[in-house]
């Protein structure tokens, strides 16, 4: 639940997102996975404001945090770090391949989500070496590229495919998953809008057990937009009643 503020120098800026998550929100919060000594720095905050000695800390889990692959094949200094990091700790890692069909994934369907399954286990098994039993998610941000500019692409017929597909590979694995939102608008319109509901709707029918970047997203990740988090939201709660059950008695 974090948006990661531009304007703080980078030296500090984890310190920032963590205090208005521990402040300002009841959710499970996000810690990045840029080095140890800042994740170290994440945890103790945590640890603070929950009141948690060191033992209780580490008997469960408190916070989570995204690692992506460099695909094709690599998982740079930073993520495997922060998967040894989050692994001894207890603390979940969601282990999310970013492949995009057409530049670092082969240009079909099928080929994206073999790739990312590939990239996906490599991460999980890292984890169950540093601690077995360590607390995972399978993760999925595979989508397709604009084959004029190069761009990341969202909400195409290819990324809610590469969805579907995904949430059939997290239960064949026996995980829990999430999946990704998001639009390459740039600006809240129509596209922007139309983009965003079919990522959302793909991860909804693929059963996903979190999906990120559901609200405020343009710019493929590139910006935020106060507009627009607030119209994903209303469809979010549109979604969230509709997926709900209806009481059949008066």
């Amino acid at each position: 639940p974090c948006i990661e503020p531009q304007d703080v120098d980078n030296r500090f800026r984890h310190y920032a997102v963590n205090r208005a998550q521990l402040t300002l929100s009841d959710k499970l919060p996000f810690v990045f996975a840029r080095g140890t000594p800042q994740v170290e720095d994440g945890f103790e905050m945590l640890r603070l404001a929950r009141g948690l000695s060191e033992e209780e800390f580490l008997a469960s889990a408190h916070c989570y945090t995204v690692i992506n692959t460099n695909s094709p094949r690599q998982l740079d200094i930073p993520m495997a770090q922060g998967i040894i990091d989050f692994a001894r700790a207890g603390q979940v890692s969601v282990i999310t391949p970013f492949c995009l069909a057409g530049a670092m994934a082969p240009i079909t369907v099928a080929g994206a989500l073999t790739l990312q399954h590939a990239e996906a286990l490599a991460g999980l098994t890292l984890a169950q070496i540093v601690r077995p039993g360590a607390p995972v998610v399978y993760g999925s941000f595979s989508s397709n590229v604009d084959m004029k500019s190069g761009a990341p692409a969202f909400g195409t017929p290819e990324h809610v495919k590469a969805t579907l597909g995904a949430g059939q590979l997290a239960r064949f694995t026996g995980l829990p998953w999430r999946s990704g939102g998001g639009s390459a608008a740039n600006t809240s319109d129509a596209q922007a809008a139309h983009e965003t509901q079919f990522a959302l709707w793909g991860s909804v029918l693929a059963g996903a057990t979190m999906c990120i970047h559901a609200a405020g997203w343009l710019e493929g990740g590139l910006s935020v937009s106060f507009e627009k988090l607030i119209t994903d939201i209303e469809a979010l709660q549109t979604v969230a009643e509709l997926c709900a059950a209806t009481p059949g008695d008066t």
